[in-house]
């Protein structure tokens, strides 16, 4: 009997590229329409930025359902989605401690602001991975038939 979950188009490899360069650009298009319409003038250094920080959970993702496909469409978004949560998290915490450890700002004076400022830019990369999240599961993934 087949599993009635999710698992990779064939040929995997192939799949896999596609999807990831396709959600890539989508995120990247999601990314600068959102810092266009806010009017800021480094918008090209920002989206590369966020980009590359989307090249990582897009492939820790693909790895994920390397190791375990998932059961449905909605738990892979879904794993899309914690992945994002996960990397952008520790971007977060890093830029933290680059104010406190290298910049020497004093961790007092700037935590609940750049606590907020951090919650608010997490939530906002999280909104504007839910395309690209629904995407890369669309492309690399496919449903196995139940017939078995």
């Amino acid at each position: 009997m087949t599993n009635p979950g999710l698992s990779y188009r064939q040929p995997e490899l192939r799949w896999m590229a596609i999807a990831g360069v396709a959600a890539l650009c989508l995120h990247g298009l999601c990314w600068l329409g959102a810092i266009m319409l806010n009017g800021h003038s480094g918008a090209f250094a920002e989206v590369q930025r966020q980009v590359m920080l989307a090249l990582f959970w897009m492939i820790g993702t693909l790895i994920i359902w390397k190791i375990a496909p998932s059961p449905s469409r909605l738990h892979a978004v879904m794993t899309v989605l914690a992945c994002a949560l996960f990397v952008c998290g520790i971007g977060s915490v890093f830029a933290i401690a680059n104010l406190v450890f290298i910049q020497h700002y004093n961790l007092n004076s700037v935590m609940k602001t750049l606590g907020l400022a951090s919650l608010l830019l997490l939530l906002m990369q999280l909104c504007l991975a839910v395309p690209s999240a629904i995407l890369l599961q669309a492309i690399a993934m496919k449903r196995n038939s139940a017939a078995g």
